[in-house]
This record gives structure tokens, sequence and C-alpha cells, in this order.
């Protein structure tokens, strides 16, 4: 039995499946065809909806992934036949050469200065060109040169050769030949991503015809500091453009093309608008032109009205044609009912995903199928949702079908998960921390590193004058700038300057810890020195973000900062971490569809697992609103998830309270018994808006149901009432709604009924969604796209339609398909663990778009409707997600304790509680020693944030890296600046 894995695809669903498995100490082999990871995502500028640089968030999980001891990265590589099955599996990969040696190459570019080959950038997607010799984008990772043998004039011609001739590692080898490797792996993951629709098959675009004319995501590059044009937004001339149009669904939800909506296209488009504004406030006008605006992720809604408030013009329709003179778009305003030619500077495409190139010799080689659009096919099976044609073979992200990032990467997780339950039997492998330095008796030799952050920070801040400063500081031994400080070829040469310098503190100028910290103190662990002798200057946040059109003031302040950190880093210390045990048993809270796949999966792993279920059945919701076939999952009944595992069940029970802390929780339940575990994931599943009030001829989507299943007769004319409940002030989205109403609207026609459906939008962005749309519309199910609520009367529903007015229609029967609501037990669970939740009432998870199932405190993870509304199949691959998450955790011997963190001096502390109160973690706690009343921090749940030492009236508590000497130099140095 193998105990090793395969990722096939280096996009950011590859390396978070990498991630996941090799923290649960599996080795993995991260097999990506091209020459460096990252994927799309490594091209975009900015995400939503929370608009964090793409790179900022995406460098740093690149950097970890091929860093990673048990990832071992195959780039230019490509699978070429599967045998075998589970977990004995042999994959025969072809490894194309990159003429140049990874162990030499260094990154200098010296041999791209002297290639005189040009040819188009792919990865700027032609706006600019690149050598023969070259490197995809600046962050690319591993960050070594390669040969594009197409272009190479030496390869081609016998030509040339100055870039083996300048070479100073002696790296370039034009004798690597092509080469095949074989791999004995327990399991498979295909994450091949996507590829975008040829614009140029719809000719009245005129794509490629104007340069004017583009697609998004190469808009995207040219808003991107990295980009070909520095970030600055400027059309083909070089001018600022002052009219922008996006054109929605570009190929995609039209059945000449790509049947199927591609989920992520709205909000890109809404996102790139305000960015657009953002970079040019002199742009006067803005239109985006859809057919449905798909607003249907956590806090979507909220982030689209919040791009509305910019004054960016929306138009529903397809435009017919892009007309070249003047540049401007034609479309029917169907909410206007008029024909509108709309004159612009710049139009963008939104463009349909596609499968990816190669797709189709893939399953070739590992056996598998695809579906009728030519993405890998997935069904319900024993093994998971996620689970391909073939045994052992598991498929995620982009490549099953379009959608966005927080769902390809919960998705890349539930595939480890499931490809770790074919690997029970695994022992996992232990890593050790690379030994550093004392440096507690030395000098402080501080090093400052500034970073740019592409544009984000330059644009603004006058960089070299912030590192001229930081030279002249006291301690500074060496300072110098970055492109981006958290690229990979920027961290390791920051190691170096480590050694080389004697650096003995160090000092980033960079953006925010939250995100880039990990990385920064892994580097300096890798360097030799203590990972706690960091400390960072947050200039792009605190600074370039805020004072925008202040370059002056900005980077007086910047340097204000960069002093500041460096009177505190000439103060720091070593700091001690400490191991405990983890006790390797979980317990799962909610046996609904996200509770009930986590448990499964943990078991199946070799876990112990505890399924608490506050009702008498298992499985949720499940068999109420979830009455479809999808993915064949609802034919799998609730308990045959557990069925032969080991699971302990309680059933008709309640948490009575939860203490301890990551790798050693104790939950007490309400019939007086007692669980020890190390890892905690919480899966309650989401309420449902109370209902009583309706009218007595209207009915909820969930009686419906009921009815359908029962053989209650029903009338002959009914209309649907999407959005009950939700897509409020208070409420987005919930998901599923639509896509079940098609469903039952599916059922009711077939059954001669006559169908209406009075909405908003229609949310039907799954992959099956579109086509099913289109079904029930050409069986006779009219749709009403409505203003306000409607009004229901005893025979009639009277609704204000936004194309034709006031309209009254008959019906016998009003169905009103109501949404999902916070549980109540989110609010309880919340206050026993001390984890956060949205404004919603959902559970709030550590970041929207990369830790979509992780809390910010340790060894609690979230799945299911309690994160957000979700379907039956996203439920289960949640909770796959989180089962994944989990079993990192408890794959670990010990656990580590970080090293910043708040102790307590029980001699001056006087038991008032206020630490306790206080604490966001459940980290403060008093106990009893000797008679009196001490507060005592449990050092794994302490997050060293300080609340409780900046908060004791007694100044009982220190924060270590925080002192009152360390604070006090800071703001010495703060008022001794220059104004």
């Amino acid at each position: 039995m193998s105990e090793e894995v395969a990722v096939i695809g280096g996009g950011i669903s590859g390396v978070q499946a990498a991630l996941d498995l090799a923290k649960a100490g599996v080795l993995v082999h991260l097999i990506e065809r091209g020459p460096s990871l990252g994927g799309h995502m490594a091209q975009l500028d900015k995400t939503f909806p929370t608009n964090d640089c793409s790179a900022c968030i995406l460098s740093p999980k690149l950097v970890e992934a091929h860093r990673h001891p048990l990832i071992r990265v195959w780039t230019l590589t490509e699978a070429v036949d599967l045998q075998g099955s589970p977990p004995d599996l042999t994959l025969r990969v072809r490894v194309k050469p990159r003429f140049v040696r990874e162990d030499r190459c260094v990154g200098c570019g010296e041999c791209a200065n002297k290639c005189p080959s040009s040819v188009k950038s792919e990865f700027e997607l032609g706006l600019c060109r690149r050598k023969a010799i070259y490197i995809p984008f600046a962050q690319a990772v591993p960050l070594k040169y390669t040969i594009d043998p197409e272009h190479c004039l030496k390869i081609n011609e016998n030509k040339c050769g100055n870039c083996q001739k300048t070479c100073p590692a002696d790296a370039v080898d034009f004798g690597m030949e092509e080469r095949e490797e074989k791999l004995e792996v327990g399991a498979v993951i295909v994450s091949t991503g996507f590829d975008q629709f040829d614009p140029e098959k719809i000719s009245p675009y005129h794509y490629g015809e104007n340069p004017n004319v583009m697609t998004a995501l190469e808009f995207e590059r040219i808003l991107s500091p990295s980009g070909p044009t520095g970030g600055h937004l400027v059309t083909n001339d070089g001018s600022t453009p002052r009219r922008l149009v996006f054109v929605q669904c570009v190929g995609s939800r039209d059945r000449n093309y790509c049947e199927h909506c591609s989920r992520f296209c709205c909000m890109a488009s809404l996102k790139q608008a305000m960015i657009a504004l953002e970079h040019e406030p002199s742009i006067e006008e803005v239109t985006v032109c859809y057919m449905d605006l798909r607003s249907y992720g956590k806090d979507f809604d909220r982030y689209r009205d919040h791009v509305m408030g910019k004054g960016i013009r929306l138009i529903r329709g397809r435009p017919s044609e892009v007309n070249l003179d003047p540049l401007g778009v034609r479309i029917e305003d169907v909410e206007g009912a008029s024909i509108k030619d709309i004159e612009a500077d710049m139009v963008v495409l939104a463009m349909a995903a596609i499968p990816s190139r190669g797709i189709g010799e893939l399953a070739d080689a590992l056996n598998i199928e695809l579906d009728d659009g030519g993405f890998i096919k997935t069904m319900a099976s024993s093994d998971g949702p996620l689970a391909t044609s073939r045994r052992g073979v598991f498929a995620a992200g982009c490549c099953t079908g379009p959608k966005d990032i927080p769902d390809s990467v919960c998705e890349a997780s539930a595939a480890a998960s499931l490809s770790l339950t074919l690997l029970p039997n695994r022992k996992p492998k232990t890593l050790k921390k690379p030994k550093v330095r004392d440096v507690s008796g030395e000098i402080p030799r501080t090093g400052v590193f500034v970073c740019r952050c592409g544009t984000n920070i330059a644009s603004t801040i006058d960089v070299p004058a912030v590192v001229e400063a930081a030279l002249k500081l006291e301690g500074v031994a060496y300072a110098e700038e970055n492109l981006f400080t958290c690229s990979e070829a920027a961290l390791d040469e920051m190691a170096t300057r480590i050694r080389d310098e004697g650096i003995n503190r160090v000092v980033i100028a960079a953006c925010t810890p939250r995100t880039h910290e990990p990385i920064f103190k892994d580097t300096l662990e890798k360097a030799g020195i203590n990972p706690y002798l960091l400390e960072m200057a947050n200039i792009r946040d605190q600074c370039s973000w805020v004072h925008q059109g202040q370059p002056i003031e900005a980077t007086r302040k910047a340097i204000d900062l960069v002093k500041s950190a460096v009177a505190k880093a000439n103060q720091l210390e070593p700091l001690q971490t400490q191991t405990a045990e983890i006790i390797r048993e979980a317990v799962v809270v909610g046996g609904g569809p996200a509770g009930l796949s986590a448990a499964r999966d943990m078991s199946k792993q070799g876990f112990r697992v505890h399924l608490i279920e506050s009702q008498n059945e298992l499985g949720g919701r499940m068999d109420e609103i979830h009455t479809s076939s999808e993915f064949g999952i609802d034919r799998i009944s609730a308990t045959s998830l557990l069925e032969g595992l080991d699971v302990d069940i309680s059933r008709n029970i309640k948490i009575e309270s939860i203490s301890g802390s990551v790798g050693d929780f104790n939950i007490v339940l309400n019939d007086g018994r007692e669980i020890k575990a190390g890892a905690i994931i919480l899966a309650p599943g989401a309420d449902l808006p109370d209902c009583s009030d309706k009218e007595d001829r209207t009915i909820t989507s969930l009686e419906l149901d009921r009815m359908l299943r029962e053989g209650t007769p029903l009338p002959k004319s009914v209309a649907f009432v999407q959005c009950v409940g939700v897509r409020n002030e208070r409420f987005g989205c919930s998901r599923f709604c639509c896509k079940k109403m098609l469903e039952q609207a599916k059922t009711l026609v077939s059954m001669g009924m006559t169908v209406s459906v009075l909405h908003k939008d229609i949310m039907a962005f799954q992959k099956e969604g579109e086509a099913l749309y289109r079904d029930v519309s050409e069986k006779g199910v009219r749709f009403y796209r409505i203003d306000g609520e409607p009004d229901i009367s005893s025979e009639n529903i009277s609704f204000q339609s936004v194309t034709d007015g006031n309209i009254t229609i008959p019906v016998e029967m009003v169905i009103e398909s109501i949404g999902m609501i916070p549980s109540e037990s989110n609010r309880d669970l919340s206050l026993q663990l001390k984890v956060p939740l949205s404004r919603e009432g959902f559970f709030l998870e550590k970041h929207q778009k990369l830790a979509p199932v992780e809390f910010a405190v340790d060894g609690i993870f979230m799945a299911g409707c309690a994160q957000y509304p979700k379907d039956l199949f996203e439920s289960m691959v949640q909770g796959s997600a989180a089962a994944a998450k989990a079993a990192g955790l408890l794959s670990m011997k010990v656990i580590t304790t970080p090293g910043q963190i708040c102790v307590v001096d029980e001699e001056r502390c006087r038991g008032c509680g206020e630490c306790e109160s206080l604490c966001s973690y459940g980290a403060a706690r008093l106990r009893e020693i000797s008679g009196k009343q001490v507060s005592h921090i449990e050092e794994k749940m302490c997050k060293g944030c300080g609340l409780c030492a900046v908060s004791c009236p007694s100044n009982a508590i220190e924060a270590r890296g925080f002192t009152i000497e360390q604070i006090d130099a800071q703001i010495d140095a703060l008022l001794g600046a220059e104004r």
C-alpha cells in the first residue's frame, strides 16, 4: 500500500489539496504542466468580496507548498497513464525539459537580458512580450527560468546560446531531455482548473479587431500592479478611458457555445468596475450589461450594494454587437424596453469558463469520464461526493465545472480528506524543526525589508526614501526594497541576507501580519534565527491604502512606522515555545449532511469520532429540503453514510459546556457525560424563517415537497415567490432556493399545471442549473422579474414587473421559496467556544477566500449551512473539507504552543476576572491557588493579542513580544521623529 498522493494541477485548488495532505503527514506529488504554480488566481489583481490583493494572499500559499518537505513539486509535467487500484496505484508522468537546472538557477535574470528572441507572454495574455528564456511572472514559484523550445534559437537553429554563456550559475543545460517517471500513490486528485472561451468565435463582438475590446482576464492584468501597464488603467493609445462597458455571459448561458453559467463573472465584473474607479477617479461612466446578476455567495449582495453606491450603471440585457466606430455596444435594455447604443473607450468581455486544454487526454490517461460539457464528471459514491468514475481518483475545483475561489478551495480540502480515507493505516510523517542560533547576547543587527507590493504601496509611498531613512536608524545593519517581499525569490534572498550580513533582528515594512506573518517567521527560522525576532510595519493597510493622493505625507508616515518597528525590534528577545500531546479524537456537532460527511471521513481515516445531534434522527433537513437527485446524493440515506463505521453517536443531546483548548477539549453533555477531543467540527445547520402568518392558500416550498411526497392533490395554477425572508437588509441569497424552485416547477408543469415564478434574479449558477432553467422555460413556466413584494388576494397575485408594470394573474396557490437563516445554536456555540459570528449570525471564517472552514480559534472548524446557506452537495463537500483540517491537526503527535503569548504575575493578580471576561479565545480563566483566586492563561489557546494585558488593573499580565519596554521604545521613536 502506498501512503503517497498525487495532485494533478498547480492552481489554488491543487496547492490547497497538497498542503492539507502534507499537514496530515502524507507525501504529496504536486504535478503542474506549466513552468510554475498559481493557476488563474495568480493573474488576478484583487479578489471579491474583500478586495484582497490576489498575489498577496496567494504567494504565501505557493511558497509554503514549494518549501514544504512533504510536497514534491513537478513542473512541466503531465500524467500519461494510471494503473492499479487504490491504495496501490502507479501513475506514469512525462517530464519535459526546462533546459535550466533548478538546483543552480538563482533567478537573477541575466539570461533573459541577453536573449534576442521575443514572443507574446502567455501569462500576460499577449498584452506584452517575454523572452525565449523566461519566468512567467514576478512571484512565480518556483522562481526558476525556463527555455521555450519553440522559440529558442539555440534549440531550433543551433545559434545564439547567449543565456548559457551569460549565466553566472552555469544553470543553462541544453542537454536536458524529456523523461518518464513512475509514482506509486494511494490516490489521485485532479485539479486542472479551466480555460477561457475564445471570444473570436462571437464575430459581432469584434474581439481582436480593436485592442480596446478585451477579455475580463486581460483587464485584470491591466489593473494589476505587476501587469504590463504597472497597474495604470490606460487604453491602447496610452490615454485614460472615460467610459467603460462590461459585457457579461460572453459564451456562457448560450446554447450556441456554453450552456452553463460560469458562476464568478458577475461578481468579478462588479469588482473590476469598482477597482477601475479607484484606479482612475476621472472615469465618467461605467456600465455593466447583464442577464441575471448572480450575487449568490456570502456577503455578495452586500458587496453588490456597495458597488452600486459608486454610481455604476446596470443594464439588463445581452449586447447584440460591439460597435467599432465609435467603440461601444448595442443592447436591448430589457427593463427600459429600448435599443441603446452605449459608447465606450474600453469594452470588457466576461468570458465563459471552459474545460482546460488537454482535459480529454488526461481523462483518457486516468480512465475517468467527462460530462456532456467536457468537464470531469463526479458522482456520489461510498468514497464521497467528489469521486470520479474511477475509484481512487477525485476531482476538485474548476475541472468539474466553473466556481469561485472559496468553493474551489473547499473542494480541494474535501478531495484531500477523501483521499485520506483510502489511507486509513498510514503512518503520518513528522517534520523536524531547523536549529536556530542563540542571539540573546548579541548586539542588535537589524535588517529592514521594504515591500513595494507592486503598486499597492509604491504608487503612494516613496519606497526608496523609506529604505534610505531606515539605513540611518540605530541598530540597522541592512535595508533593501522588494517588488513583492512575499515572493519566493525575495524570501530566499532575505534568508541569504540574514545569514551573510549577520542579521539578528528583522523588520518587514509591507502589508498585514494577519496573512503574512507566518511565512516571514518561517523564513527567519530557515535562516537560523528565532522566528519571534520579527517585527512588521504595516505600511500598506495603515498607510498607502488610507492616504492615497497624499504621497508626501504617506511617505513621512511610512518612515515613522519603520522607525517605530526598528526601535521595537532592537528590544526583541528570542521567545520559546512549548509542546503538548494531542488527543487524537474529534467531536462533530450536528448530524446533518455536513456533520455526517465530516464524521464519515474522519472515522474512515482512523480517528475516533463523537457525533452529537440535538434531534432524535440524523440527517438534518436532508429529506425535507433536498428531494431531487443531486449527483445521486439524496438516494443515500443519512444513516448509511456511517454504516459500518465506529462512530459514537449521541442523539437528543445538547452541549452543556466546553472547556480546554486545541488538542485537548473537554465537552460536557446535558446527560452528564464528558468527552475529550483534540478537534471540534461545528455543523449545526441553519433554521428556516417563521412563515406562520402567511395567507391561507400560501404554502412554503418545504410544504410543497411534503405534498408531492405524500401525493396530496394540487390545484391547476400556482405561483412561486422567490427570496422570502432573505435577500433583504439582513440576509443575503440562500444559494439553493432558485435551483430548488426550478426542480419543483419542472415537476408541477409535467403534471399539467400552470406555473408562474416571481423573482429578483434567477440564481441558477450550478453547472446543471442553466440547462434546468432553460428546460422549464421551454415547458411553459412563466418568469416575472419583480420590484418589491407581491400582493396576494383570495384569487389573484399582483406585482410590479420591472418590464411590464403592474400585473395581476389568477392563481390557486402561492408557493413561497423560503431561504435559510442562522440557527440559534450558532450563538450558543459562539459563546461557549469564543468563536466569532458574521453580521447575519452565521459562523465567521478565518479568511473568506482561502480558509472558508476554519475559525481564527485553533482546533475548531465549521461546515455546512451554519457557515452560510448551501445545497446538499456543497454541505457534504464542506463537511469533508473540515475533516481534512481536523485530520491535519490530529495527525500530529504533539502541538506546539506559540511563544508570543500572555503570562500572569500571580503575585500581582488580585483575581478580579476582567481578563476572563474579555478574552475572545477563552484562554484566560480564574483558578484557585493556595486559597487565592488568580488568573491563569492557557498557552495553547492564547493568541497573544494582549487585550488582557492592557485591561488588567493590576498590571499583572505581560504580553510576550509586547513588553512595556518595547512599547516605550516605539513611542519614543515616534515622538522623536522629524515632523
